[in-house]
């Protein structure tokens, strides 16, 4: 179980804000790192200006910062405190805290942190909605980096083990296996590609989803830079599922429109295409 410490400290006198804040971040913070390790977390929390809400006539904070010190466990607890008394370190603690802080004023608590439970995403239907069309938008562009870097160990990122998919021949096949043999049967004769995947709708039914997305794929030849390209332009129509490791495709029907340039750069004709 972790230990928090909670300081409530107060500027010098005749220093400003900015002084305080820069010092104590610049100088301080690093010789108390230095000093004392095990250290797990450590926050400044500096006030601006009034307070944002205060009873009528209450009184001005007598503090600058609240300062949170987290510690592991209890065996990191003592070695701190046993640490922070060792009396050369408490003495270059106190000279550098002299240059910083209005010590008389200085107040250090052991507290006991509780937090509330926030609402979940799943709670609020809109923003699940908006969570889920997010990852799946982001499946889309994982989807044109993996073909454009051949990196075809990464297409299960994106698609189901089982999945079924018809790249524009009329034929069904099925199986991660089968797609990445569809990729690169193809995409690994050719050069440098860019896959344009836009103009994404996305429709989501609670765990499945169906998206659909044009896509611009232009293939150069191998070895040749400035020579022909081949353009396929057409649109994707994807099924997702929500799986355990996240939303994939389960079905993709590839449906192309144009075709421009030389097919031989795939060096097997204007089949089905990436």
């Amino acid at each position: 179980m972790t230990i928090k410490y909670v300081a409530l400290l107060k500027r010098r006198e005749g220093m400003s804000h900015e002084a305080f804040v820069a010092y104590y971040e610049t100088r301080h913070a690093p010789l108390i790192l230095s000093l004392l390790p095990g250290i797990q977390d450590y926050r400044r929390n500096y006030l601006r200006g009034e307070s944002a809400f205060a009873s009528p006539g209450a009184a001005p904070p007598d503090f600058d910062v609240m300062t949170e010190i987290v510690l592991a466990d209890r065996t990191a607890c003592d070695r701190f405190l046993a640490r922070s008394a060792e009396p050369d370190i408490a003495r270059k603690i106190a000279e550098d805290e002299e240059n910083l802080f209005d010590r008389d004023c200085t107040r250090m608590y052991l507290v006991d942190e509780r937090a509330s439970p926030l609402p979940s995403a799943a709670a609020d239907p809109a923003l699940r909605a908006l969570i889920d069309e997010r990852a799946i938008m982001r499946g889309l562009a994982r989807f044109a980096r993996v073909l454009d870097s051949k990196d075809w160990n990464a297409l299960g990122d994106v698609f189901a083990q089982d999945v079924a998919f018809d790249y524009g021949t009329g034929e069904e096949r099925k199986g991660l296996a089968a797609l990445r043999d569809n990729m690169t049967r193809f995409l690994d004769n050719c050069g440098p590609t860019q896959h344009l995947i836009g103009s994404v709708t996305v429709d989501l039914a609670g765990d499945r989803a169906v998206s659909r997305s044009y896509v611009q794929a232009r293939h150069q030849r191998a070895g040749d830079a400035a020579g022909a390209v081949f353009d396929s332009n057409g649109e994707y129509v994807d099924c997702w599922e929500r799986r355990p490791e996240g939303w994939r495709i389960v079905r993709r029907d590839a449906n192309w429109q144009t075709h421009a340039g030389d097919p031989a750069i795939l060096s097997a004709g204007s089949g089905d295409l990436g």
